[in-house]
């Protein structure tokens, strides 16, 4: 549910609700995910975002400090909110961001969670931050974020970007925030060599503009790459990286647990590590079916490959993740005549069946929401091909 604040004015919770507010507030992940938290923990609660904009700000948090249990912030509010406060952690002030706020007894308690989800990425993958050299792309709030904990776990950070100045503010914060701070500010051709980890905190590389990167090369040594992106789930940032020797991570399990840190400041619910996995396949899926109508304006996906290439397995895996329906075109077609496919040769001919076949595809290019595996022999048909085309991404499996 996405609220105006003419709307927020009147609305009243039914149940335990929680909110995010920015301007404006366009599509976001945020309720979905949260809806999924609350069910993995057993909560009956709701989540709603409310479109706030800068000059109501103050009006908005009150009304949400009386309705609401907590809220989280996006832009433009992270930092303009923390007047409104009554206490700030640790970190929250030392980043001048709130993306998470409690209300406890009257009281209004800020955090930032960012930088959590970021921390559990690391983790997740291995990470360990201790002497190593980063390389952070962006100087913005999601830099902030990283370079903060960075820092705080011992690393030597490498800030680059277009605006060295704003790279230089960023220094400064970090050196002021934590004493004895590793800060340094590069041009982008003066870029260390030694560099073993690349942080990229910019938007350069997101839907729809995809083949940009903020990098034409990684350095030489580099062991690891962390994109906030997370649409394209694989960035062109990510793509500079050898699969052999250096590992990538997109940003879409830090959103998931941000969220997660956020219900735990909230409620004090714990999440099971695997709670957060099946999450974040969930979420991945549901990426992939975005993708899938706006990048590629489809509705479908369609498998084709020979006998034995996997076209059933992998469709039914696929179909679990996207939450799409899962066709197989062979089986439909038996169901619909009654009999085998080696039946249907043996007493009507393979004219008849190659006719029915393109029939039935034809009838089942015409749903939405599913993912068709279609016969070892159906693309020899250019009829057949031609009636998946519309509304389905073709993925051709081969085997070796």
């Amino acid at each position: 549910m996405l609220l105006t604040m003419e709307e927020f004015r009147v609305f009243e919770p039914q149940k335990p609700t929680y909110a995010l507010i920015g301007w404006p507030l366009g599509h976001t992940m945020s309720p979905e995910l949260h809806a999924q938290l609350f069910e993995v923990s057993g909560q009956d609660a709701d989540y709603i975002g409310i479109a706030v904009p800068p000059e109501e700000l103050e009006e908005a948090f009150q009304l949400a400090k009386r309705k609401l249990r907590g809220i989280n912030c996006t832009i433009p509010h992270k930092k303009a909110v923390i007047p409104l406060l009554d206490e700030v952690d640790t970190a929250a002030r030392d980043l001048h961001s709130v993306n998470t706020v409690a209300f406890r007894d009257g009281r209004a308690i800020g955090y930032n969670t960012d930088i959590l989800g970021f921390a559990e990425s690391l983790t997740r993958d291995g990470v360990t931050l201790r002497g190593k050299k980063v390389l952070l792309l962006g100087y913005g709030g999601a830099a902030s974020v990283m370079a903060y904990h960075c820092v705080t776990q011992g690393a030597y950070v490498t800030i680059t970007g277009r605006n060295l100045e704003k790279a230089a503010a960023l220094q400064k914060q970090l050196c002021a925030a934590v004493p004895g701070a590793h800060v340094a500010v590069f041009g982008r051709k003066h870029i260390p060599r030694d560099i073993q980890i690349v942080l990229n905190s910019t938007p350069v590389g997101m839907f729809p503009k995809e083949n940009a990167s903020p990098l034409h090369y990684l350095p030489h040594k580099t062991e690891y790459v962390f994109d906030a992106i997370y649409n394209p789930p694989v960035t062109a940032t990510m793509k500079l990286a050898n699969n052999k020797k250096t590992k990538t991570r997109d940003g879409l399990y830090m959103l998931v647990m941000q969220a997660a840190h956020a219900q735990t400041i909230w409620s004090g619910v714990q999440f099971e590590p695997q709670a957060c996995e099946t999450i974040l396949r969930r979420t991945y899926g549901k990426m992939a079916v975005k993708r899938l109508h706006e990048k590629h304006g489809k509705r479908n996906i369609v498998l084709c490959g020979f006998m034995g290439s996997g076209k059933t397995t992998i469709g039914r895996k696929l179909a679990r993740l996207t939450g799409l329906d899962f066709v197989d075109a062979d089986q439909y077609l038996e169901a619909q005549e009654g009999k085998k496919i080696s039946d249907i040769f043996a007493d009507e001919g393979e004219t008849y069946f190659r006719d029915r076949e393109t029939a039935y595809i034809r009838e089942l290019s015409q749903r939405d929401g599913i993912v068709l595996s279609l016969g070892g022999g159906a693309v020899l048909r250019p009829g057949n091909v031609e009636a998946v085309r519309g509304a389905g991404l073709r993925i051709h499996l081969d085997t070796p």
